[in-house]
């Protein structure tokens, strides 16, 4: 019995043991994983809006190295076309256009801004692809605008041709689409161009003005800012007529988002449903007594569509006193009512030979 006793009284000290040193494990794990979590926070699926709450502005990505797409003006205030996205889902989110901030951003740097809730949203910066699709946080919501991939050169006197610039040196950024659509090009039409690749748009750019290459390739709103704001004593630089490939500029959330991605997508769809149906900055009042289904679910004359998004119902009429629709948005920001006097082509509307489109709001 005694021998019995003393077998008992070891096991216990050991279970004792053995309790301790499980707690100590599973504390230091937990430690890790805060400490970790601290690091890098992730987005909870399907967040929805509530990052955004919390900070009381929404995040958007961009490129900001240009004075076309997004700029601050002489007086601090953001200018652009990409930032007139940002002021529009700031109306729709909180009823006034100036609660969102502007995050400047690389490609190879999306996924993990979205991932760790940097941004909320991403204009353009990479193209949709499979690779895009299945080694990115970043998916596709829509279209803002198309682009075209076109060639800014130092020019040639009598140049009537691409075979005028055959053997040149090409500057362009490494490791983009636009790299693999000049290689395509280059092959196809065996102009011999030489390759000078950076890691930035800005690298290239400046390499071009400095005369290290003579044509320099990237999508034509971006090179359009180097032709209106060259620098003094650059006065050779124009934008030559040949198109590479004609490409969407597509807004970006995270994929596991899907509340924020509707919310993106119907936003926007407003804006080009607005220019569909006549609705313009001038003419917002005359249409509030509408009796349409969908003009009345657009404007928030009936509440219960808007609310179901969790925005504020009138939000469209306040942006669109203050920015117009879809078609007033571009000449205002790229068109024939701004300084860069971009056409709209593949910007219109389907129905003016566009390729933009609009669903309604039934």
């Amino acid at each position: 019995m005694p021998y019995i006793t003393v077998i008992f009284r070891y096991n216990n000290r050991m279970v004792k043991k053995m309790k301790l040193k499980l707690c100590l494990c599973l504390t230091l794990c937990a430690i890790i994983a805060g400490t970790a979590n601290a690091a890098a926070p992730r987005l909870s699926k399907n967040a929805g809006l509530q990052y955004i709450n919390t900070r009381g502005k929404i995040y958007c990505g961009t490129e900001t190295g240009n004075k076309i797409l997004a700029y601050q003006d002489k007086k601090g205030q953001w200018q652009g076309m990409d930032v007139e996205l940002c002021k529009l889902l700031s109306t729709a989110i909180f009823g006034r256009s100036d609660k969102f901030q502007m995050v400047p951003l690389a490609a190879n740097q999306v996924s993990n801004a979205l991932y760790t809730n940097k941004i909320d949203v991403m204009i353009g910066g990479l193209p949709y692809s499979a690779t895009t699709e299945m080694s990115t946080r970043a998916a596709p919501v829509d279209v803002w605008y198309y682009d075209r991939q076109v060639f800014l050169a130092h020019a040639l006197k009598d140049a009537t041709s691409m075979e005028a610039y055959k053997g040149s040196k090409v500057c362009v950024v490494n490791n983009t689409d636009d790299l693999a659509k000049l290689k395509v090009y280059n092959d196809r039409y065996q102009l011999d161009f030489s390759m000078l690749t950076f890691p930035t748009i800005r690298d290239a750019k400046n390499a071009f003005l400095l005369d290290r290459c003579q044509l320099f390739t990237g999508n034509s709103m971006i090179l359009r800012d180097v032709v209106v704001n060259s620098p003094a004593g650059v006065s050779d630089v124009e934008m030559l007529p040949e198109t590479i490939t004609v490409r969407p500029v597509y807004i970006y959330a995270d994929k596991d988002n899907t509340t924020l991605k509707s919310i993106i997508k119907w936003a926007v769809n407003a804006v080009k449903q607005a220019e569909e149906i006549g609705l313009t900055s001038k003419n917002v009042n005359i249409n509030l007594t509408s009796t349409d289904p969908s003009t009345r679910n657009l404007l928030g004359l009936d509440e219960q569509l808007w609310n179901r998004f969790k925005l504020t119902p009138n939000w469209l009429q306040t942006y669109l006193k203050e920015s117009g629709n879809y078609g007033e948005i571009f000449e205002n920001n790229l068109g024939e009512n701004s300084r860069f006097k971009i056409k709209r082509n593949e910007n219109k509307l389907v129905k003016d030979q566009g390729l933009m489109f609009s669903s309604p709001f039934i």
